[in-house]
């Protein structure tokens, strides 16, 4: 590539407006010589400038690279030399060490921590996630009507591992018709109670029970019986 050369500075004094119209015009025509070559070196340097650029572009597209050909997915980088680019295959890339997260770091969604995850980890924080998943009510769930298998004053246990979701429709005469659930099948507690039409008692009873939990209603009739489970 070529250097640009430096602009010619002219060298003659310019004239000024308070000078004498002779001395004015003893300024003026030196002055004016001295620009043409100042304008000649102007030239030069905008000569330089689009050769050089030329260059850089011919150096991009051609010999300074290596060719393209059967290089697909690889990456360019200049080599350890310094000297020429060349390609790479990124599978031979080694990055620099990194940290291996523990499996707190893994399973926390707060962390700000980053680092690799072993297949051990990446295992364990998905069956921790699986787990979590898992025991979201009305996933991988489906409503079912057990009617025919329920009756009133009966206790039923959870034994699916998730928490279901249950329906009663419950008729009753009095008020002491209960939708009720234990933890331990001994201390009841009233989750669901009918409303008063004017006369018999019907309701739309709804409850979520955890897994292991007992169930049952208490009293009164049975209509229909669906859960979520």
């Amino acid at each position: 590539m070529s250097t640009p050369v430096p602009p010619l500075v002219p060298t003659s004094a310019m004239p000024l407006a308070t000078d004498s119209d002779a001395a004015f015009d003893a300024k003026a025509f030196p002055a004016l010589a001295s620009l043409n070559p100042f304008g000649v070196s102007l030239e030069a340097i905008g000569a330089a400038t689009a050769t050089n650029a030329d260059a850089a572009l011919a150096a991009a597209l051609g010999g300074d690279l290596p060719a393209i050909t059967g290089q697909a997915l690889k990456l360019l980088r200049v080599n350890a030399g310094e000297t020429a680019a060349e390609f790479i295959d990124p599978a031979t890339v080694v990055l620099a060490e990194v940290p291996e997260l523990s499996q707190v770091q893994v399973e926390n969604p707060a962390s700000t921590v980053f680092g690799q995850v072993s297949g051990e980890r990446l295992s364990q924080a998905g069956v921790v996630i699986f787990a979590a998943n898992e025991q979201q009510i009305g996933v991988g769930q489906t409503w079912q009507d057990v009617g025919a298998s329920r009756s009133v004053n009966t206790v039923y246990q959870n034994t699916t591992g998730r928490p279901i979701f249950m329906h009663v429709w419950a008729g009753a005469t009095s008020s002491d018709t209960l939708l009720q659930a234990s933890s331990d099948n001994s201390t009841w507690v009233t989750v669901g109670t009918p409303f008063n039409d004017g006369g018999t008692r019907r309701s739309a009873m709804y409850a979520l029970i955890p897994p292991d939990h007992y169930y049952r209603q208490l009293n009164g009739s049975l209509s229909g019986w669906s859960e979520l489970r």
